[in-house]
């Protein structure tokens, strides 16, 4: 069956349960990431709050439930999160080291649902968090962009759009030369900035080395 078929099965019933989970990311003015998580359904409110280092590194991690079935869940599960300060959510196997951190016995399924979510939401958001300020700049077309990918450390053989057998040696050059002319306008906009000390670049552009190797 299709998904409108399927779909389509729920016309005419009573909703029996539904969950919501929202992430929100910022960038702070120091480099840093703020990323909170909001989880609602029948059951729970709860909310999860993970300031980053500029290398997504955890540097602090706190958590509230404003609604929860059982009041014994409210204090325990929250306070062995201090215990994931130098997690770096960048990194493969951050939710194993989660795990291995806080025991499942010791924790609770809807945070790490909400650490989970909140890992991934940053991992996807990770682009628009080191470039967006030089997104103009840039000016990759999609292609360029999934194929700049294919040579991330992070993204690469994460998921079929990064498979390494859908790599396109010309774009992935064509979009090489564009980021090595960004590069050459960063330093020039941040040469001014030393010099006059009134201009200052839309922000730090990091661009891990094997995207430039030929």
């Amino acid at each position: 069956m299709d998904y409108k078929t399927l779909r389509d099965l729920a016309k005419h019933h009573k909703q029996t349960f539904g969950r919501i989970v929202k992430n929100e990311i910022y960038k702070l003015k120091d480099g840093r990431v703020l990323a909170v998580t909001r989880l609602h359904d029948d059951y729970h409110d709860m909310d999860l709050a993970v300031l980053l280092s500029d290398t997504f590194q955890i540097e602090e991690i706190a958590g509230r439930m404003d609604r929860i079935p059982y009041p014994c869940c409210e204090t325990k599960p929250l306070e062995v999160l201090s215990s994931l300060k130098g997690i770096g959510v960048m990194e493969r196997g951050g939710m194993k080291r989660v795990r291995e951190r806080i025991p499942r016995n010791l924790g609770c399924t809807h945070v790490y649902e909400m650490i989970e979510s909140t890992f991934r939401a940053i991992f996807v958001g990770s682009h628009s968090i080191l470039y967006g300020d030089w997104e103009e700049l840039l000016d990759l077309c999609p292609e360029e962009h999934r194929q700049l990918g294919l040579h991330s450390p992070i993204l690469a053989e994460s998921c079929y759009a990064f498979n390494g057998e859908l790599a396109d040696p010309e774009t992935f050059r064509r979009a090489q030369e564009k980021y090595r002319e960004v590069l050459q306008r960063k330093e020039a906009i941040e040469a001014l900035k030393r010099e006059e000390g009134s201009v200052r670049p839309p922000g730090k552009l990091i661009v891990p080395e094997s995207l430039l190797k030929g």
